[in-house]
Formats: C-alpha cells, structure tokens, sequence
C-alpha cells in the first residue's frame, strides 16, 4: 500500500514544523545543504581520501544499523533517522527514497552502469575471534600441574638368553631436569646470601666510622676546653688546627689514638664492633665464672 502523500514532504513536515527563514525550504534543499555535506565528511573520515572505486562509491545503507551509527554522529542525520522511525517507513520505502551520493543507491548503479563489482574492504584487517580465555587456562594448568616421577626399568633379554636392565630414557631427562632445577636454586640461594653479606660489611662500616666521627669531634671540643690530653694528640690537633682543617669533619683520631692505647695502656676510642663483641663475651665468661665460684 503506497503513501498518500510523498515521503519527501511526510519528513519536511515532520523535520521542520515550524519553518523559518532560515530553514532550507524543502528537502531537496535540505538534501543538499545539509545531509550530503555530511555524508562527504563520514567518507573522508573513514576512507581517508577518494583514490579508490569503494570510496566514492561507499554504499552507505541508512537501514543498516552500523551505517546508521556511523551517520548517526551528525546532527541532522541524527533527526533523519529519528524521523524515519517515528513516521513508521519500511526498509524499501527506505531504500527507494535514499537515493543520493554516498548510499547503497549510487553504488548499485555504478556497479549496472559500469559492469563491476565494488569490493567492500572494510572488514578485511578484522582477523577472526580467538577466545584466549580457554589458552589462558590450560597454560596455568600446565605450569601448575604435579609431576611425580618414577623409577621405570626395561627389561630386554640378550641374544644370549641373559637378561639385563635398561632404564627408561624419559626417567632420564626427568632426572637431569630435576638436577638442574637444583643447580639452579642452589646458585640463587649463595648469591643471595653473598649479597646479604656484603650489605652486612657496608652497614657495619658505616656504623663504625659514624662511631669514630662523633668521639672524634667530642674529643676536639674537649681539647678546646683546655682538658688535657696526650702529648702526641694535642699536637696533631694543633696541626690540624693552624691548618684550618680541624672542623672540616675528614679527621678521624681512630689510628692514633688506638697507637696511643697500646703506649699509655687507655684509650679515647672504643674498639671497634667486632672487637668490642669480642670483649663483652670475655667479660659475661668472667662474670660467669666468679658467680660460680
């Protein structure tokens, strides 16, 4: 059952109720100011330029729902769309009335005028689905799967009628994959603890001369105050004193005064960390042994 009235005025009149001045006048007008400006625009968007056959000659379907979406970005292709759907029209009603640059029409016409087929090449880079949930799980599965191995003996008779034992070949290379898993962890486990104590060594040298800067700097102080102290100190405090090197933080007294320990039988310094560790477990055994006694 055909229209009664044409569907070019049926989508004016629903398009622009109210028209003014300085809407188009008709939809021809309409067409051509507006709508096919926009479809240029979504070709040149997606193809890029004009150089190929399919790109002058897009195809577009404004029943198709990709097409629609595609259009659909613009505004007045927007409210054509809309008009469409509340006017009821059918998909040949249509077909038969886009009949512009750009659509399903001018491409159809090409292909009987010209004799060829335009080739759609858009989905063409679009590769098939993969579900990579199903890979995903029989990888995890694998690497986490238990391994039990076995002791598998082949027994194979001799020529002779002897029977001698030959071990599987698979126990083998389990065997030496097991051996190098352990090789493996063994070097990870002695470089780990090597670094665990070369940071050790750098933590108790930097505790040591922390130490050995914060007496040294009360012992300068003490020997401004005119305390009195070794002759061979208070004269390499006057050194580094007429210098102007007394407070530049480089002194460290810990080698002269361990000399001076050993020649008047005290000493300024503490010993250092391991020293000093050894001498408290001296001093706890002594202790030890008078509470005995």
């Amino acid at each position: 059952m055909r229209r009664q009235t044409p569907i070019a005025h049926a989508l004016y009149a629903h398009l622009f109720p109210h028209p003014t001045p300085n809407d188009p006048p008709s939809f021809s007008a309409h067409l051509a100011r507006n709508l096919v400006p926009e479809v240029r625009i979504e070709v040149a968007t997606f193809y890029g330029d004009l150089n190929s056959v399919e790109a002058r000659y897009p195809g577009l379907n404004y029943c198709y729902p990709p097409h629609r979406m595609r259009l659909g970005r613009f505004k007045h292709h927007k409210r054509l769309f809309d008009a469409f759907d509340n006017l009821g029209l059918t998909y040949n009603e249509i077909l038969e009335f886009c009949c512009w640059e750009g659509t399903k029409w001018a491409r159809e016409r090409y292909e009987k005028d010209e004799g060829i087929k335009v080739e759609d090449t858009t989905g063409d880079d679009i590769k098939p689905y993969v579900d990579r949930r199903e890979l995903r799980q029989e990888e995890f599965a694998r690497r986490h799967s238990i391994h039990r191995q076995t002791d598998i003996s082949v027994i194979v008779e001799e020529a002779d009628g002897a029977l001698s034992s030959h071990p599987a070949e698979e126990d083998e290379e389990m065997s030496d994959e097991s051996e190098a898993e352990v090789a493996e962890d063994g070097d990870a486990a002695e470089n780990e603890a090597h670094v665990e104590a070369v940071a050790a060594e750098q933590h108790i040298q930097e505790v040591e001369s922390r130490r050995d800067q914060a007496v040294t700097q009360r012992i300068i102080a003490a020997w401004e105050q005119g305390q009195s102290l070794p002759a061979e100190i208070e004269q390499y405090l006057k050194e580094q004193s007429d210098r102007g090197t007394l407070r530049s933080g480089g002194i460290n007294l810990r080698a002269l005064l361990d000399a001076s320990r050993v020649h008047h039988g005290y000493a300024l310094l503490p010993p250092p960390i391991a020293e000093s560790s050894t001498t408290a477990a001296a001093a706890s055994s002594a202790v030890s042994t008078r509470a005995a006694v």
